[in-house]
């Protein structure tokens, strides 16, 4: 593993899996866990910006690898879904949306494009294995998938409504691939 390797995994375990957020983290700190110097992270990142974006860049591609492969080898929809949304929760929790939504709005519209151009990538593999059909012509299913993702799946969305990212994330997919309205049944 090389020098940037070490600072980018060290960035992604303090920031994100230990929930620390970008805002708090310390480049003496990230420094230390990573075993190298403040001056060896600022040769390989012209800023603070540039290594978290660099380490959302890492955890995103290893997502969309591993939903891939959940797409080749899931059973049914519903199991597809419930692992693509583990897999995405890992990167998503309250204290990195409040961080991100407070101090690098930026970073989340980079992290929103980068995540917009894998879950199509996910959506065009899924389409190409069969696993789905679309019943929609595909513009009118990615413009508002697009646009309902970046208001739905926003950390300000998400902090409001006082759901988790998992609870909102589901009721989106659930409603973007199986619909939003069901008819009555006579007992209701």
């Amino acid at each position: 593993m090389n020098t940037r390797e070490k600072i980018i995994l060290a960035c992604e375990q303090l920031a994100i899996k230990n929930a620390l957020g970008f805002s708090r983290l310390s480049m003496e700190e990230l420094a230390k866990v990573a075993g190298v110097s403040k001056r060896t992270i600022y040769r390989h990142f012209v800023s603070k910006e540039d290594l978290f974006e660099a380490t959302i860049q890492k955890v995103t591609d290893e997502i969309l690898a591993r939903n891939m492969r959940l797409s080749d080898t899931a059973k049914d929809i519903n199991t597809m879904i419930a692992g693509i949304l583990q897999n995405i929760s890992y990167l998503i929790n309250p204290q990195f949306l409040t961080d991100l939504s407070n101090h690098y709005p930026m970073l989340w519209q980079k992290i929103d494009q980068i995540r917009q151009k894998k879950i199509d990538r996910l959506i065009e593999h899924l389409l190409v294995s069969s696993k789905l059909r679309l019943r929609v012509d595909s513009r009118i299913f990615k413009t508002s998938r697009l646009t309902a993702m970046s208001e739905i799946l926003s950390p300000e969305f998400i902090v409001k409504s006082g759901m988790s990212f998992e609870q909102v994330a589901l009721e989106f997919m659930d409603m973007f691939i199986f619909g939003a309205v069901e008819p009555l049944s006579n007992a209701e």
